[in-house]
C-alpha cells in the first residue's frame, strides 16, 4: 500500500481549516486533530499525517457526531402524544 504523508498545510487544505488552527491544536489540543508524528526530537520539528489515520479519524468523527445528535433526539421526543 502507498502511504500518503501530510503536512499541515495539506491537513488545513483538506479540512478547510487553517494552517495556524492546526499548529495550535497540535500544541494545546492534539486530541481535535487526526493522530500525527513529529520528524525529529525538537520543539519546533515538522508535524506529519498519515493520510490514513485522518480518513479514519474523520470517519470516526461522523460516527461520533452520528451517535450524539440521534441521543439529542431521543431526548428531545415528547413522551406522549397530543
Amino acid at each position: 500500500m502507498n502511504d500518503v504523508i501530510l503536512t499541515k498545510e495539506d491537513l488545513a487544505q483538506r479540512q478547510k481549516r487553517s494552517v495556524e488552527s492546526i499548529t495550535t491544536a497540535c500544541s494545546r489540543n492534539p486530541e481535535s486533530l487526526p493522530p500525527f508524528f513529529k520528524l525529529g526530537p525538537n520543539r519546533n520539528s515538522p508535524i506529519r499525517f498519515r493520510l490514513e489515520d485522518v480518513i479514519a479519524w474523520e470517519l470516526a468523527q461522523m460516527e461520533k457526531q452520528q451517535l450524539d445528535q440521534k441521543a439529542q433526539q431521543k431526548r428531545l421526543k415528547p413522551r406522549w402524544d397530543i
